[in-house]
């Protein structure tokens, strides 16, 4: 198999040389320390007993990483892409799916504030530390809706040095420049200053012949102000201001199949009189091939021939802001204490053609507004020799407004205004359109502590424990409404195609909930030797539940999701080898889950509810080697195995919901116990290796490769085998030249080099069973940046 042969030559790649540095009488070469706050306290993550990748700034910079979909590449068993509604984040094949009203399964943090929509973390990565990625439940520290693990995004703060950066990049592929400017000064004794600028443009990769553009243009810009004050020898506060705007035309989704078939059955129509006879055939058909241009050939092939309604132009534009306010006291040598005060908010509007086709048949227009105001507390300190500690206590609020417009025009379709059926006619509205305002407010609070018990210099045990409490109150109402308006129409047949198409009727409603919970952590911790240490973890995560912001129907019942829960079991082995020269981590996972938050698209809109229980296990091994002063090389890779247990009530594929509804069934679902979730591929790995040569005394060239390895999945959880990314490996590089004294640096980046053509999410087409559609990623395709420091 593919990966086996990836093995192979990593084995090849690290073992021979490492025979030659064996025989070599040079210094050995040794790798630099990781230090991570991946316990809220700075440690090397070496004696962190958890699974975590990090990825410091400069190797985000070097990789031409732009966002933190593009980092999960280079993390196994991480997952992130983008939806048709938002952001979807997975670790450990686990995540929140795509609805709405959902908060992620991965905690997401930067700076210490937490960000649980997936427009908060959609700006480009500027001016980055470090990026760690827990995997896991990492409930007691990080809190709850962290039931698969986190992401720890830190920004760099001001120092006391003046330095600085330009950096400017172009693509002449996709089409894309980038401008960074980074500055760096003291103000005075006690105060500096630091702040980032980012400006990507960039036209597209994508062909729509029907609109004769390329797709999708983008624009995105961020700045950020961080201040410091070193207030005394104990205190310190620190600043941060930022703003980030980004824009994007039309979307990367492409027809992938175009064979399918609009099938409009009795049973789908609800009427206030009872037929007297009960058809088995479609009363309406309509095959998407026959209607569409005949130029789209279905295939996957970056070209693409959707066209959205000319009034509501297919779209997305988020403009952010947010601040944090950091204080560290020093009361004593072992205890210090932290605030940290953060406020975020969003205004994002997302226009999309909605069936993906040159037909303009159905589009939608998505707004969400929301805030999010929180503080924490915290002490960490150390109680004699045996005891390490860490408490707090942590509040948030938040906001949030959802809205969706959505417009159908069955007249792209030529279906005429009267069904004719034995005796009598029915009258058919040719267009119509529904909205939906969704407003939620959640407020939350915890008290955390964890404790280190040194019991010997070789052997500790730490407990840890969250005490939480949820409440959120949600309202929702959706109006079945005459096209291109958003106001409820009187006309009883348009709520009555609205619910033959997509469950939709008319309702206001309204519900709460409060809930406590209690999330649990145990660590023992032993060091074999200094250099190596394992350790055994046992963690209790919990995700509470809440409203489902994209159900159409007016029950209560499926307006609300119940809380999951998870219990993990790790194993793992953290080791120093070759005198500081290499490293080998590895861990082994069980965890079990409790009341699945799941959202699927299928054929008429989203099924969202509680699998009764999953089961993700597997193993993680991470490999870094300094064969010499040069070179570094490394290896990571992991095996998951992630299946549903119980899950009676899964989503049905298109083709199942259409057979459904033929035999007189307006409810389908399929058994998916057994089966696996999505975007969970049994294997990742990522090789790199980076080689850094000096050319006389001033300057260095550097060499970086990376290899990055999926296999199959499915990204879409009715299992449908038109919704499976295929096993693929991506190669990517760097060349660059660096002036030691100058300060400046030519390089040259490329990425995809075997050109993989992939997706990275997908679903079927609205209403046409056996169409799909799937999301397209970059191309290969090379960047020059220069940068000069100073």
């Amino acid at each position: 198999m593919l990966y086996r042969n990836l093995w192979g030559s990593a084995l090849a790649l690290v073992l021979v040389p490492a025979t030659g540095l064996a025989a070599s009488d040079e210094p050995r070469a040794k790798l630099e320390e990781v230090i991570v706050t991946a316990q809220k306290q700075k440690q090397s993550l070496q004696d962190v007993p958890i699974a975590v990748a990090a990825v410091d700034g400069a190797k985000i910079r070097d990789a031409g990483i732009k966002r933190i979909e593009e980092l999960a590449a280079y993390i196994p068993n991480f997952k992130m892409t983008a939806t048709a509604q938002g952001n979807a984040i997975y670790i450990r094949g686990v995540g929140a799916g795509d609805n709405r009203g959902f908060e992620q399964s991965v905690g997401m943090f930067i700076d210490g504030i937490y960000a649980g929509r997936g427009q908060q973390f959609q700006t480009p990565f500027l001016d980055i530390a470090l990026v760690e990625v827990l995997k896991g439940p990492q409930g007691t520290l990080f809190g709850k809706n962290t039931i698969s693990g986190a992401v720890n995004i830190t920004t760099n703060r001001p120092s006391e040095e003046f330095s600085g950066e330009l950096g400017y990049q172009s693509n002449p592929e996709l089409g894309a420049t980038e401008v960074t400017a980074i500055l760096n000064t003291p103000i005075g004794e006690y105060f500096s200053a630091r702040v980032a600028y980012k400006r990507l443009e960039e036209s597209g990769y994508l062909e729509n012949f029907v609109t004769d553009q390329e797709e999708t243009p983008k624009a995105d810009e961020s700045i950020r102000l961080a201040l410091r004050w070193d207030a005394s020898e104990k205190l310190e506060a620190n600043l941060k201001v930022e703003k980030s705007d980004f824009g994007v035309q039309g979307s990367t989704f492409q027809v992938t199949d175009k064979t399918g078939t609009f099938n409009l059955y009795q049973s789908n129509i609800i009427l206030p009189i009872d037929l007297p006879i009960s058809l088995p055939v479609p009363l309406l058909s309509f095959n998407l091939e026959d209607e569409i241009d005949p130029r789209e050939d279905g295939k996957f092939d970056r070209r693409k021939s959707d066209r959205q309604f000319a009034w509501q132009p297919a779209m997305a534009q988020n403009n952010s802001e947010a601040a944090v306010f950091t204080l560290d006291y020093e009361l004593s040598d072992t205890l210090t204490i932290t605030s940290i005060t953060g406020y975020s908010q969003f205004d994002f509007h997302f226009n999309l053609d909605a069936d993906f086709t040159d037909l303009e048949l159905i589009g939608t227009e998505n707004g969400e507004e929301f805030k999010q105001l929180s503080q924490e507390f915290r002490i960490t300190g150390s109680a004699g020799e045996k005891i390490d500690y860490i408490a707090g206590v942590y509040l948030h609020t938040q906001d949030l407004k959802s809205t969706l417009w959505l417009n159908l025009d069955f007249a792209a379709l030529g279906i005429p205004s009267a069904i004719p059926l034995p005796g009598q006619s029915i009258s058919l509205p040719s267009q119509l359109a529904t909205y939906t305002e969704f407003t939620q407010t959640a407020d939350s609070a915890a008290v955390f502590g964890q404790a280190t018990w040194n019991i010997t210099e070789s052997f500790s045990a730490t407990l840890g424990l969250r005490w939480g409490q949820d409440e959120k109150r949600a309202d929702k109402f959706l109006d079945v409404a005459e096209f291109r308006t958003k106001e409820r129409t009187v006309n009883p047949l348009h709520a009555i195609i609205a619910g033959s198409l997509n469950n939709s009727e008319n309702h206001n409603i309204a519900s709460s909930r409060k809930v406590d919970n209690v999330s649990p952590a145990l660590n023992i911790q032993w060091y074999a030797t200094q250099d190596t240490m394992t350790y055994f973890r046992y963690a209790k995560g919990f995700k509470d539940g809440g409203f489902n912001a994209s159900d159409t129907t007016a029950s209560l019942e499926a307006f609300s999701f119940e809380d999951e829960e998870a219990d993990t079991f790790e194993l793992g082995l953290k080791s120093s080898l070759l005198d500081g020269a290499a490293t080998f981590n590895a861990a082994l996972f069980y965890t079990e889950f409790m009341n699945r938050q799941v959202s699927n698209f299928t054929l008429t809109g989203f099924v969202v509810g509680n699998a009764a229980e999953s089961i993700t296990q597997g193993v993680e091994t991470d490999f870094r080697l300094a064969l010499s002063q040069n070179l570094t090389v490394g290896a990571s890779m992991a095996f998951l195995d992630s299946y549903f247990t119980s899950f009676v009530d899964g989503p049905c594929t298109a083709m199942q919901t259409d057979a459904a509804f033929a035999a007189g069934n307006s409810r389908c679902t399929q058994d998916l116990s057994g089966a696996g979730g999505d975007y969970a591929p049994e294997i990742t790995a990522s090789l790199t290796a980076q080689y850094l040569q000096p050319i006389g005394n001033a300057m260095e060239l550097g060499i970086q490769l990376d290899l990055n390895y999926s296999d199959e999945y499915y990204y879409a959880q009715d299992r449908d085998d038109a919704d499976m990314q295929e096993a693929y490996y991506k190669i990517n590089g760097r060349i660059s030249l660096l002036h030691l004294g100058q300060g400046w640096e030519l390089g040259l980046i490329a990425k995809n080099l075997t050109n993989e053509l992939t997706r990275s999410t997908g679903s079927d087409i609205p209403l046409f069973v056996g169409a799909h559609v799937a999301a397209t990623e970059p191309p290969r395709n090379v960047s020059l940046e220069g940068i000069l420091r100073f």
